[in-house]
């Protein structure tokens, strides 16, 4: 798997489940941070040993538990949750959810920038790895092209992954640079609407490839080359302001901002678009559907920052569109 990984053949929806297994596996850890927790440095390290303490404990008590059958699965499922989310992970959870007054270094610290760039580094690498996946197949478009046996495709797809490369490099970059939040959305759900609308459209890679002729190959390729480009100049504009979750940094009111909203939003949805057209229906049209939703739901709660952190936002969420002038 680490082979994978490295070489950049590591498909994205498994190394997002595997991200998600690691967040709520250090879940204890991350909130005792966020709550200040005055046991934070033993919360850790108990986090970072529960799960081989616990291995070794099923493998005396039960000899063979954790040796694996491949062909099951739901058993290998099963031994991983009781060996990783056991007891002693539910012990640490409860501990770190205790009240109490929180240390007030651990507030310091996460009003910082250091912890604002440590907070972004799953992002920042996940970015990053998106950017060198792509790389070998600009590499052989651009073989093909200077060998002479570049077709239209060649061409059209040279400029889709070239631009999807230099969007996702970009938010690397804006993720190192960006400047510290003003304020942030309380609670879980506005978070996970961010989430979903941000890597929903990673479940559509699943789905079976859907037989498309050249036309319409070409047509698939343009609406993502013409998304990334266009999400890549309105980011440019958005700069230091950018964030997944939904949170206040600096208000932009000019550029494409002067006439909508979230025109991020409105220009990644022809991305979403053209990935879409790419795999089986009606599946890719449901996927593309509920990106559309989280998106919407996502503009709200960031609508709901910004106001409280600029009290001239409401002027300006009365004279803009939300998407797209005149539409909507």
């Amino acid at each position: 798997m680490l082979q994978s990984i490295l070489t950049g053949q590591m498909k994205s929806f498994p190394l997002l489940l595997i991200a998600v297994a690691v967040f709520v596996y250090f879940l204890p850890s991350i909130l005792a941070f966020l709550k200040g927790h005055r046991r934070f440095a033993i919360i850790l390290a108990l986090n970072i040993a529960v799960s081989p303490v616990q291995s070794a404990i099923l493998q005396t008590l039960f000899p063979g538990l954790l040796t694996l059958t491949p062909s099951l699965s739901l058993q290998t499922l099963l031994v991983t949750v009781v060996a990783n989310l056991g007891v002693g992970w539910l012990a640490l959870l409860l501990w770190a959810l205790q009240p109490g007054e929180p240390d007030p270094r651990l507030v310091r610290a996460q009003d910082s920038k250091l912890y604002d760039a440590v907070a972004a580094l799953p992002l920042i690498l996940w970015f990053a790895y998106g950017a060198w996946q792509i790389r070998p197949f600009i590499i052989n478009d651009i073989l093909l092209i200077t060998t002479g046996r570049g077709s239209l495709f060649a061409w059209v797809q040279l400029f889709s992954l070239t631009a999807a490369a230099g969007f996702n490099l970009l938010l690397v970059y804006l993720l190192i640079v960006r400047d510290k939040p003003v304020r942030k959305s309380k609670g879980w759900l506005p978070r996970l609407c961010a989430f979903l609308g941000t890597f929903l459209g990673v479940g559509m890679l699943q789905l079976p490839v859907q037989p498309l002729t050249l036309p319409m190959q070409i047509l698939a390729a343009l609406l993502i080359g013409v998304g990334s480009l266009a999400s890549l100049l309105v980011l440019w504009r958005l700069g230091k302001s950018f964030s997944i979750m939904p949170e206040a940094r600096t208000l932009v009111t000019t550029g494409p901002y002067a006439h909508a909203r979230h025109p991020l939003y409105a220009v990644e949805m022809i991305t979403i678009v053209g990935m879409a057209l790419q795999f089986i229906q009606p599946w890719g049209a449901i996927l593309t559907a509920l990106v559309l939703m989280f998106l919407v739901l996502r503009t709200l709660f960031e609508e709901r920052v910004l106001e409280e952190a600029y009290p001239e936002y409401a002027a300006y969420r009365a004279k803009t569109a939300r998407f797209i002038p005149g539409v909507i």
